[in-house]
């Protein structure tokens, strides 16, 4: 019996300390572009960006490699609701890509912006040892609150095996998106 209860102690002073710490991941925005577009001086608003509920949670989410079953990872983690970040990120890379505007995140139409852009995720996802994706509609609104353009983005990129390199993947799908967002910004007028 005393070597039971001696066991029994020692096998949860192990488990005790053996628990996974979990690891915190953010979208990072472009530090600088080579690429950059010339306006003039704009308004431009980031509205709330809208994901998939499978999407909207903390942990991070892949695909297995039947495309059809996700895994949640319990310990590789946002760090803000993932929405949050897209619009943080799409905010910072916009302002990059067309110094010459002032960009903002907003909740609200009713700001003077010149321009408004809303994003809708479809799918922001990866197969371990394949690509991560990026698939999304977005439009640009004017002031009037009248759609001026309606686009898909469709974007992958090579993916290894660590959710390292899962997050610095996304933020380059972001990254590409903004860029795509911003040549269209470009065009327009005040």
């Amino acid at each position: 019996m005393k070597k039971l209860i001696l066991s029994l102690i020692i096998f949860l002073s192990a488990c005790i300390g053996t628990s996974t710490t979990p690891k915190f991941y953010t979208l990072n925005s472009i530090s600088a572009s080579s690429q950059n577009f010339t306006t003039g001086k704009i308004f431009i608003g980031v509205g709330e960006v809208s994901v998939p509920q499978y999407l909207d949670k903390p942990q991070m989410v892949t695909r297995d490699t039947n495309q059809v079953e996700l895994n949640i990872s319990e310990f590789n983690r946002w760090s803000e609701p993932l929405g949050d970040a897209i619009q943080q990120a799409v905010t910072d890379d916009l302002a990059i890509y067309l110094p010459n505007a002032t960009v903002k995140p907003t909740s609200y139409r009713q700001e003077n912006f010149d321009y408004l852009v809303w994003i809708e995720i479809n799918r922001f996802d990866g197969t371990w040892g394949k690509n991560a994706i990026l698939s999304a509609w977005w439009s640009i609104y004017n002031r009037n609150s009248q759609i001026i353009i309606h686009q898909k983005t469709d974007i992958s990129a090579s993916l290894n095996k660590s959710y390292d390199d899962l997050a610095q993947q996304y933020s380059n799908l972001v990254s590409k998106m903004s860029f795509e967002i911003a040549s269209q910004l470009a065009k327009l007028k005040k």
